[in-house]
């Protein structure tokens, strides 16, 4: 929020808050919406919340009834609003209230799973600069979630003063699809909804709107005579009395630098890609579930000889299990339980490669199967794949199931004897490209790593290539 208008703001909510439930149907119908769309989404357990713009707490309990228990930080810039949401149930889990100006976060120590605002940042005095201070508080794979008002809120409103030769006073909000176009190292988009609200006459609309502190005029803007105020106010009953609300809903997801490895099948060679990729990018290394250590080393000292790994770019996994089965079939025979939706990347200081568990449906748990894990993270997927016979299909199934859920796809490595059409036929009907052709290796060491590691870009330019408008990039959705 602007320096000028911030005062303006914060005093106009404190004098609302006792009455702005009473008057508060579109704001409750916005933060239930969003908390359903963020409840959908992939969150780890107990996550780190962030809300902007608390008010009394309408998106709080929402999303207390969905996600269950979190760390919440919940702020408000108006101390009366952050009282009356103090004042109510408290949501599981811990909880701490803050005076924050959204617009200019300070104070707060990052690093948060959602970062959650409905129908507060519409007043911010720059949306776009507001909104990338908010995601550099995010954690890697964190999620963005916003409720806001974009360009035709309150078209009948503006119409009647139109009618009339007069501007109406309401402020000019953005057109949806620019909301968030600005927003570096974050996928994802907005959906709209119009809301049209019924009042019993002009008059009611007018005084909903100061009894919630939502009636600031746009900035410069002159008071109507009294005369000119009862035309307008008569031309919007003769138009009905509605109001079309023009709801933007934002989620973007953070993107943690790296990727995702998985495959098309298991032993397809996904730790052998994954030791090329973090050779040529000099990035982390992490597995996160490995199985079968019974009857071969882990991944991870595969891949930190094969691609000269120091100890601090090696990451231990979070479950390591001895049967060489899925995670969900080896865990109950040593007596572990696994949960997906509690698995956490490291904190890293560069690019990350994720190497997954065999292919996209291997179960994790009972609830999560390993796309779920990906989605989860937020990570473009490198879809490890065989050359030979057989690859279109399977291949193009991988792709399928990921774009269904509209994972992004940075691209194919073939392993095996390389087919020109295979690769042909992948990049033509999957739409993704071929990153390498890694044909069957005399030797798997250190130096045929190091060999094709050096025929792979840069990652910075792998993405600029795949994604040039970062904007266009699928979200991360379950």
């Amino acid at each position: 929020m602007s320096t000028r208008s911030t005062p303006t703001i914060s005093q106009r909510f404190d004098r609302a808050a006792a009455r702005y439930e009473t008057h508060a149907e579109v704001q409750r119908h916005a933060a239930e919406q969003l908390a359903e769309r963020i409840a959908a989404l992939p969150l780890p357990a107990e996550p780190r919340i962030l809300e902007i713009g608390c008010g009394t707490g309408l998106l709080t309990r929402a999303l207390a009834r969905r996600l269950g228990r979190a760390d919440w930080t919940i702020t408000d810039i108006a101390p009366a609003m952050l009282a009356a949401q103090q004042a109510g149930p408290p949501p599981a889990g811990r909880v701490r209230h803050q005076l924050v100006d959204g617009e200019h976060p300070a104070g707060l120590p990052g690093g948060y799973d959602l970062i959650c605002s409905s129908l507060a940042v519409q007043w911010f005095g720059d949306l776009d600069a507001g909104l990338a201070r908010l995601a550099g508080l995010l954690a890697p794979g964190g999620l963005l979630a916003i409720a806001t008002l974009a360009e035709h809120t309150f078209s009948e409103w503006r119409a009647a003063h139109q009618a009339h030769g007069l501007h109406a006073a309401t402020p000019a909000y953005p057109p949806a699809e620019r909301i968030g176009r600005t927003l570096a190292g974050l996928r994802g988009g907005i959906t709209r909804e119009a809301y049209r609200q019924r009042h019993p006459d002009a008059l009611h609309f007018v005084r909903s709107l100061k009894a919630i502190g939502a009636s600031a005029p746009a900035a410069g803007h002159a008071p109507l005579s009294p005369a000119a105020f009862r035309r307008v106010l008569a031309q919007f009953d003769r138009q009905g009395n509605h109001v079309t609300y023009d709801l933007a809903y934002g989620l973007w997801r953070k993107q943690a630098p790296g990727v995702f490895v998985t495959g098309t099948d298991t032993g397809v060679g996904k730790t052998l890609a994954s030791a090329i990729l973090a050779r040529a990018w000099r990035a982390h290394y992490w597995k996160p579930l490995q199985t079968g250590v019974a009857e071969e080393p882990g991944d991870t000292e595969t891949v930190a000889a094969l691609a000269g790994l120091e100890p601090a770019r090696l990451h231990p996994p979070a479950h390591v299990l001895q049967a060489p089965l899925s995670p969900w079939a080896a865990a109950p025979l040593e007596g572990v339980t696994l949960d997906a939706a509690a698995i956490a990347p490291p904190q890293v200081d560069g690019p990350l490669v994720v190497e997954g568990a065999g292919g996209l449906y291997v179960p994790i748990d009972e609830r999560h199967m390993m796309i779920d894990l990906i989605a989860r993270l937020g990570m473009p997927v490198v879809l490890a794949a065989r050359s030979g016979l057989g690859t279109i299909n399977h291949t193009l199934l991988s792709l399928h199931a990921l774009r269904e859920r509209r994972l992004p796809v940075l691209g194919v490595i073939m392993l095996g004897e390389p087919s020109a059409g295979n690769r042909h036929a992948i990049e033509h009907f999957g739409g993704v490209p071929v990153l390498a052709q890694i044909p069957r290796l005399a030797r798997v060491d250190a130096e045929a790593v190091e060999a094709w590691a050096a025929r792979i870009p840069p990652l910075a330019d792998c993405l600029a290539r795949r994604w040039p408008d970062t904007q266009e990039t699928p979200a991360c959705r379950p």
